[in-house]
């Protein structure tokens, strides 16, 4: 549950408010089903022998996996699988080059990135030079005019994010000049009535992931099925497709109560069907790891999950497979053509690769 409290400091929101109804609502994509994906168990990878603890997401470039170890003392881990090399960047902390809140990993390039919302920047690594006794990632600062940004990633010159934002869900900032852009309105709510306000609480917990042409964006709603799809043309983004797949199980008190401590306007229940678990593209396909889970049945295994749900860059889904594991982040790598998970399962885990 440690993540799902981390997000909840950064909205200001209760993910596991008590509530009678059962959302039993679920995507008909779930139970379509492709041929079984192929567990090579010969490549995978224990990190629990590595001594790399509590990992939650992973990136694979070439012979690197990058790992996201947010409760560790430093934050992030590049592990070279054909050297057994291992090196540990960004120690956790509130200092100029330290770490606190994160939730994903973007790669782009040889470059991959994370945002620290606890800290408000944008983390980036060099894989070309993360080697080096010397080198120091970049960080830069998006919590910038009042605004409290929750999720970025950057493509070329603009630094996209989403958060607690009323003037549009994406925010646009231009890196050279700092100039900023708001860009295509909140997702509908189904079955609510929310201000935007209330919208961007309600959205606020996102993975991101472009195309490699830098021309299409997809953002995925963690807490609930969401996945929106936008052009990038410039500093602004244009909505092409909005997929939910299936109603939010939330509770709204737009005012606070007389006499009330702690306000939470939008309040996911035990019941609500947990989104979007993680994000990785290919040129024609987006993987989208979901969980379907509730916290009620799963408590702190809420934000894994056993199925990937294929769209193309349209929206269009493709195709569901069921995986064996119980796993928290995928990488698909171009060169072989494979999906790499990350497993959790009893305690153990350990990245196993999935053959397309």
């Amino acid at each position: 549950m440690w993540k799902i409290k981390y997000l909840l400091i950064a909205v200001c929101f209760v993910a596991c408010q008590a509530e009678p109804e059962v959302i039993e609502e679920i995507t008909p994509l779930v139970h379509t089903r492709a041929s079984a994906l192929e567990f090579a168990q010969s490549d995978n990878i224990d990190l629990n022998e590595l001594g790399i603890i509590r990992p939650s997401k992973i990136i694979r470039k070439d012979s690197l996996y990058v790992i996201l170890t947010p409760r560790s003392k430093y934050c992030f881990v590049v592990y070279n699988h054909i050297t057994g090399q291992l090196k540990r960047l960004v120690p956790a902390g509130r200092g100029e080059n330290e770490g606190l809140y994160f939730l994903t990993l973007n790669l782009d390039g040889n470059t991959v990135s994370s945002f620290d919302f606890g800290n408000g920047r944008l983390v980036e690594l060099d894989l070309t030079r993360y080697a080096e006794e010397d080198y120091t990632p970049t960080f830069t600062s998006l919590a910038t005019n009042d605004h409290t940004p929750l999720g970025a990633l950057r493509v070329g010159e603009q630094l996209i994010s989403t958060g607690l934002y009323t003037e549009g869900r994406y925010r646009c900032i231009n890196a050279a000049n700092q100039e900023e852009h708001f860009s295509v309105p909140y997702p509908e709510c189904a079955g609510t009535d929310l201000n935007d306000t209330l919208k961007s609480v309600f959205y606020a917990s996102n993975c991101m992931a472009v195309n490699t042409s830098h021309t299409r964006l997809a953002c995925a709603n963690m807490q609930y099925g969401c996945l929106d799809l936008c052009d990038i043309e410039g500093n602004t983004l244009n909505r092409v497709n909005e997929i939910h797949l299936n109603r939010p199980g939330i509770s709204v008190q737009s005012k606070r109560k007389r006499n009330a401590g702690m306000w939470y306007p939008v309040s996911y229940t035990q019941n609500n069907l947990f989104g979007f678990c993680d994000l990785t593209t290919s040129d024609d396909c987006i993987f989208a790891l979901y969980s379907g889970r509730t916290y009620r049945q799963h408590k702190g295994d809420v934000d894994k999950g056993r199925i990937i749900l294929v769209f193309d860059w349209n929206g269009t889904h493709l195709r569901t497979y069921h995986l064996s594991s119980t796993c928290s982040s995928i990488t698909y790598d171009k060169a072989t053509n494979t999906l790499y998970a990350l497993s959790q399962e009893k305690g153990k885990a350990e990245i196993i690769s999935l053959k397309l």
